[in-house]
């Protein structure tokens, strides 16, 4: 089933590539196109009760210092959630640094494990994360600390005024 038109992102120019991030500031995910001999489409994401998250910022000292290829296991409620740090994630595109879990309804993390490009492997218990849902941490590789680098869920600000907007039903706006 095609949920685009639905959904309001059936944009149909001729687009390159798409880059993921919260641009917003408020702990959701949102979507830039870049379309091709155009300006870039923007979709922001609107949802209301959309759940908790939290964001981990990897610094790397023996790694390199951006962490790219460092890998993290988050383990809430008897599941584990995986993510990659990247350099690029197709053809002119692009996910943020900053690896983003979202954990539904969880206010509670159970463990953190961190796979640096170096080999090392760090292990956190989740009380080290106590206090930090909806924000984001930081931690820097050998380094058994966690610390917070800001809070998420703030007023949203403006990000770009690019023309037209479309809105819908489903918490999506799109500037194009």
């Amino acid at each position: 089933m095609d949920v685009a038109r639905p959904l309001g992102s059936d944009c149909i120019k001729d687009s390159r590539g798409v880059a993921i991030a919260d641009f917003n500031g408020d702990g959701k995910l949102d979507m830039v196109i870049n379309n091709n001999n155009a300006t870039p489409t923007i979709y922001l994401n609107n949802l209301k009760n959309v759940g908790k998250c939290i964001e981990v910022r990897l610094v790397g000292t023996e790694s390199n210092h951006d962490a790219i290829g460092a890998r993290v296991r988050l383990s809430i409620d008897g599941k584990t959630l995986t993510r990659q740090v990247e350099a690029g994630s197709g053809y002119a595109s692009e996910a943020m640094l900053p690896l983003h879990f979202g954990l539904g309804n969880t206010a509670k993390i159970n463990s953190v494990e961190i796979t640096w490009p170096s080999g090392l492997v760090q292990r956190f218990d989740g009380s080290q994360f106590d206090g930090y849902i909806d924000r984001m941490v930081q931690v820097v590789e050998g380094n058994n600390h966690v610390a917070e680098v800001t809070a998420l869920h703030a007023p949203p600000r403006v990000v770009a005024s690019l023309g037209r907007t479309k809105s819908n039903s489903f918490g999506m706006t799109s500037l194009q």
